[in-house]
């Protein structure tokens, strides 16, 4: 298993559990490698990954800062795909549909061995020209071997799993602000950094993990609502 999900996560357990003050630089890049036993490119892209989704923050010539916890909110709801399919004012454009090997990385989220079939999904949701939300979705491949035959700019995944005898059973969802990278920002047509929200899901079916998922939605054009009773 490769070592970069486990800095990644002890970081983020860390900056959560107070670990680090804030104003006070997190260890440094060399510091990390020899805790971990990885190479430095190693542990820069575990602080890359944490800075992109809002943990920490770098000052060239001063190190890396933790912004701050991040306190957990209760439950908000999103719109269910199918009934963004169905709206004639909205589209679906598939970017990439194939099945690969599972990285470590994707391995550890959907509890696979690394190197087990999973199918990733890249989908670019629009609202008439404008595109408004990047999808990419690793599936399972041992729960759905046929679900690339099947119209998925159009069909919901959820409902062809389904119909394919793999029932959803819970999902597990977290909510937060990140600022786009490059690759988002050019799909999404807004400047570089731009802020976003990035909901992560994964989905289970029984016991096992079906469906994980990361969508980055700009933060302009939607709105996240929800009703309950207090």
């Amino acid at each position: 298993m490769a070592k970069y999900p486990l800095i990644k996560t002890t970081l983020k357990d860390r900056l959560l559990g107070g670990n680090y003050s804030e104003g006070f630089p997190l260890p440094s890049e060399p510091q990390l490698a020899r805790e971990f036993e990885v190479s430095r490119m190693t542990a820069r892209r575990a602080i890359d990954e944490l800075e992109r989704e809002g943990y920490v923050y770098r000052v060239q010539g001063a190190g890396t800062f933790p912004t701050g916890k991040r306190f957990r909110q209760g439950m908000f709801r999103v719109r269910p795909f199918k009934e963004w399919a169905r709206d004639p004012d909205q589209h679906n454009k598939i970017l990439q549909s194939m099945e690969l090997a599972a990285t470590p990385e994707i391995a550890s989220v959907l509890q696979v061995e690394a190197g087990a079939p999973v199918i990733f999904l890249h989908r670019l949701r629009f609202a008439g020209q404008e595109p408004l939300v990047i999808e990419k979705r690793y599936i399972d491949a041992t729960l759905a071997a046929s679900l690339l035959s099947h119209d998925l700019a159009a069909e919901s995944i959820h409902e062809v799993l389904v119909s394919m005898g793999v029932p959803m059973t819970r999902v597990e969802q977290s909510l937060e602000a990140v600022n786009l990278r490059q690759e988002e920002s050019d799909l999404l047509r807004v400047p570089l950094g731009t802020a976003a929200f990035l909901l992560r899901r994964t989905t289970y079916s029984g016991a096992r993990r079906a469906s994980y998922v990361n969508y980055w939605v700009r933060g302009d054009r939607y709105t996240f609502q929800d009703s309950f009773e207090p």
